[in-house]
């Protein structure tokens, strides 16, 4: 027995709505559905509503009031509009309709129109998160396939450029393979950086978290990228010892990875300056990491953190990276209760931070 025959059956032709029905098969069958997160809608012989649950009143905006008002007049999605005209001549319809809003929640509606008592079931799932998880594996597929084509064409370039004749020039010779050997090394980082954050969003890699002095962690990182950019002033602002619940290995990495970011995209041409700091927050310790180079778009704020995601500019275009670098600390971070985020620094710059849990010793 499909829903809508079993609704049918149970309503044992009582015309309350549920929101208010006193019948407990009816107010039984939309506790159910309600529990499950299903939107239930039923709409009359006269085009009007006459019954909702609290999932679709949820999901569609509507209220109590709206019983008995004309459908076209209440829905707001026009999609939903048309399907349920539709239904009328087909009698079943399965319809994948977005919200209320443009770019609001989608929803999988299954409307059936029932020709004796001329009534419409109208059935709601949310897929908001189904296909937010599909659209992240297709821009992951995506965003992989044009990252691993450069490298891929220039290894096989500069390769049948060898075995057609140029191993003949010495200096030639030593050029193409400079190129086999630099694209080589993104593809083993980039699939590094992927296997990496693979296993952390798996939730197989293994932590183990203890109250640590990260102030040597520091220093040392600091240290290894001013002698690896020595054009590079940074200016560090943490003398004492700071003791953090985090993983040791994951908090290096954290922190690496957002010197090498503030690095690769922080300079300008009026500053070449990083000032890493950290103070203490209540139970937390913030850590930040700032530039003074061009800033973000507040629009772009929140995706920096996003897989591949890398601001389209000419600083980000001509710079080496595989975009998963922020992913990688956003999850670390999360792993050691902590959280991450990123600001506007003054007068220019960005702070990029992030917090793990305070201990005292």
């Amino acid at each position: 027995m499909n829903i809508f025959n079993w609704f049918k059956n149970s309503r044992q032709d009582l015309n309350n709505p549920i929101i208010v029905n006193e019948n407990p098969t009816t107010r039984d069958l939309a506790g159910v559905l309600d529990r499950v997160g299903v939107g239930l809608m039923v709409i009359d012989e006269n085009d009007c509503l006459s019954e909702i649950n609290i999932s679709c009143s949820n999901y569609l905006e509507l209220s109590k009031s709206c019983l008995g008002s004309k459908a076209v007049e209440v829905l707001k999605s026009l999609e939903l509009v048309s399907l349920v005209k539709q239904v009328k001549e087909s009698s079943s319809l399965v319809e994948e309709v977005s919200g209320t809003f443009m770019g609001d929640k989608s929803f999988l509606v299954s409307a059936n129109f029932d020709a004796d008592n001329k009534e419409t079931l109208v059935v709601l799932m949310d897929t908001t998160r189904s296909n937010k998880l599909e659209n992240i594996r297709r821009d992951f597929i995506t965003n992989l396939s044009h990252e691993l084509r450069t490298p891929v064409s220039v290894i096989r370039a500069n390769s049948e450029s060898l075995l057609d004749g140029a191993l003949d020039d010495i200096k030639t010779a030593k050029k193409f393979s400079q190129a086999i050997l630099k694209n080589s090394e993104k593809l083993t980082s980039l699939l590094s950086d992927i296997l990496n954050l693979s296993t952390i969003e798996s939730g197989e890699y293994s932590l183990n978290i203890s109250s640590t002095n990260i102030t040597p962690i520091i220093d040392s990182l600091v240290a290894n990228t001013i002698e690896m950019n020595p054009l590079v002033n940074i200016e560090l602002s943490i003398k004492d010892e700071l003791w953090v619940m985090c993983d040791p290995q994951a908090f290096e990495q954290v922190v690496s990875n957002l010197l090498e970011n503030a690095i690769k995209y922080g300079l300008s041409d009026k500053s070449n300056s990083i000032y890493v700091k950290a103070k203490n927050i209540g139970s937390k310790m913030r850590f930040e990491f700032e530039d003074r180079g061009d800033g973000i778009l507040a629009e772009h704020r929140k995706r920096v953190f996003e897989r591949f995601y890398r601001v389209q500019d000419t600083k980000t275009l001509a710079s080496r990276g595989t975009g998963l670098g922020l992913s990688i600390v956003k999850n670390l971070v999360n792993l050691m209760d902590g959280s991450v985020g990123n600001e506007q620094a003054h007068p220019r710059g960005t702070i990029f931070w992030f917090t793990l849990n305070n201990t005292s010793r």
